[in-house]
């Protein structure tokens, strides 16, 4: 990580600086790390004449970019494994884990298969069989709530045709009552218990090159979750180690695994608590699954189908868990994406003895929201954590599955003409992290391919300033650091990303185009 010492005074100088505040500006001094005025160039340079310069001529600097919602550790590992996104058969799938497997034993692992891309061809592990006869085999689809997996992963796993499905989990099976291979929700987790875990060293080597990529992009900072498929050195520890090398160059906030609730109630461990680099987050819990394997949670069935999905958590142990949380100073951030999910996330986070004073709840993705429940997220505090570049990929499955209540998915105009504030993230690795095309999806509302004509329910874009406050000003709300976080003004933190164009000024079809110039975090020039 290359960085300018943050100790001296300078000044930064720009085309233009969207202060976040609505304050006009064109330069930015720093010192110390924090930003100690903002305005003029001229008027910058008679204040502090001593001060160091760096010319971002051209360029339009805002503040900087945060994910919202990343599997930090997930996402860094994956970056070395099979990427089975675009294929269109299982059988190219198999071809390309045949050509990317080394030579050596173990298992194969990979990722971003999606099954609506296949034609109705189900994932069966008779293909992975065939090319994999002895080495276990498992893939991970796109939405990460599936698991393909080959005959030798079911033998590790100890799975047979007796095994029963594991609570808010499911086998899939063939007529004969025979595992087919495809593993829906907590039932991968069988599998995933048993692929050995990476080394400390592993992990700490992939969050380093992952951090690189992150810069490249121009983010400062990200929400980190825990990972959902993977066992090994707690993330937490491996952030700690980087901080003390002197290493870690991102702002983090770390949300804790409803597992380690108790252990962190018995350390006394509250929501905010850290350092101006690592922060303890939310305790994150699951109500429902995705759209993908259709096991998100829905007031009424599929579209021809009696499945509502899948309900992986009560109302009950929900209320249990906030109110347990609560009480202990750790606020709670629920994954719901179907309309039953989300209301009762909603319902369960939204009174007001169950809050925190360090940071908001928040509800994960709200993918299908109740229309009733708009105009409520402002007056319960509530965050909507959702991830627009999701829309990129699900629309068309929404439509099939979801019918007309597809018009109330990916709501943000609806979010945030009802008060809602938006923390957009990118679900990586269950996405690709590059924030263009989550803007991209938010301003057009339309896929890599430009569909479909005139954006898919277009009533819902939102502006590409709104969907820029969404990644920077949305997560410090999130993260409850808005007076340090999310604006370019006297007394923040100095992390600012600079854009070789201004996305207020392109046309919505070029935003996946346009490139990050540099990023500064903390005063540091990481990346330019």
């Amino acid at each position: 990580m290359r960085k300018v010492s943050v100790t001296q005074t300078t000044l930064l100088t720009a085309r233009r600086i969207l202060t976040g505040t609505g304050a006009s500006a064109n330069a930015v001094l720093v010192c110390d790390g924090r930003i100690a005025a903002v305005g003029d160039a001229a008027d910058l340079r008679r204040q502090a004449p001593s001060a160091a310069h760096l010319d971002l001529a051209g360029t339009t600097l805002m503040p900087g970019l945060v994910d919202a919602h990343v599997h930090l550790t997930e996402w860094s590992l994956s970056r070395h494994q099979v990427d089975l996104a675009g294929t269109s058969t299982p059988g190219q799938a198999v071809r390309i884990a045949e050509a990317f497997s080394h030579p050596e034993r173990g298992w194969i692992r990979g990722r971003g298969w999606s099954g609506h891309e296949w034609g109705g061809q189900e994932p069966h592990r008779g293909l992975l069989d065939q090319a994999f006869p002895d080495r276990p085999v498992a893939l991970q689809s796109h939405d990460m709530h599936s698991l393909w997996v080959n005959s030798a992963a079911l033998a590790a796993a100890g799975i047979t045709p007796d095994t029963p499905d594991p609570a808010g989990g499911s086998i899939v099976r063939d007529d004969r009552g025979d595992p087919t291979g495809l593993l829906l929700e907590n039932a991968a987790q069988l599998v995933s218990d048993r692929i050995p875990p990476p080394t400390v060293a592993e992990a700490m080597a992939a969050i380093t090159a992952g951090q690189t990529e992150l810069h490249r992009l121009g983010f400062t900072g990200v929400h980190s979750f825990p990972p959902i498929h993977i066992s090994g050195p707690d993330t937490l520890s491996v952030l700690q180690q980087l901080h003390e090398r002197g290493e870690l160059g991102l702002r983090v906030l770390q949300h804790i695994a409803l597992d380690s609730l108790e252990t962190m109630i018995a350390a006394g461990v509250r929501s905010g608590f850290g350092s101006e680099w690592i922060r303890i987050g939310a305790v994150k819990m699951f109500l429902d699954g995705a759209l993908g394997s259709r096991t998100a949670w829905m007031r009424t069935p599929y579209e021809n189908s009696s499945s509502t999905g899948v309900s992986v958590m009560d109302r009950r142990t929900l209320r249990d868990v906030v109110m347990r949380a609560a009480s202990a100073g750790i606020a709670c951030t629920v994954h719901a994406i179907g309309d039953a999910a989300v209301e009762l996330a909603f319902q369960e986070l939204c009174p007001e003895d169950r809050r925190v004073p360090a940071m908001p709840h928040r509800i994960e993705h709200v993918q299908c929201c109740p229309p009733e429940l708009f105009a409520k997220f402002a007056a319960a505090r509530i965050v909507a954590s959702v991830q627009p570049c999701h829309l990129m990929s699900d629309w068309g499955a929404a439509d099939r599955h979801w019918g007309a209540r597809a018009r109330h998915t990916y709501a943000f105009r609806s979010l945030l003409d009802g008060g809602a504030t938006l923390a957009f993230g990118s679900d990586a690795p269950v996405e690709p992290i590059d924030p263009r095309r989550g803007l991209f999806a938010a301003v057009a509302r339309r896929d890599d391919r430009h569909r479909p004509d005139g954006g898919w329910y277009a009533s819902e874009c939102i502006g590409a300033a709104e969907a820029l406050r969404a990644f920077t000003r949305g997560p410090a709300i999130a993260a409850g650091t808005e007076r340090l976080q999310g604006t370019i003004q006297p007394g923040a933190w100095a992390d600012i990303t600079a854009w070789t164009e201004d996305p207020l000024e392109v046309e919505p079809e070029r935003l996946p185009d346009i490139r990050c110039a540099a990023t500064v975090v903390g005063g540091a020039l990481v990346h330019s």
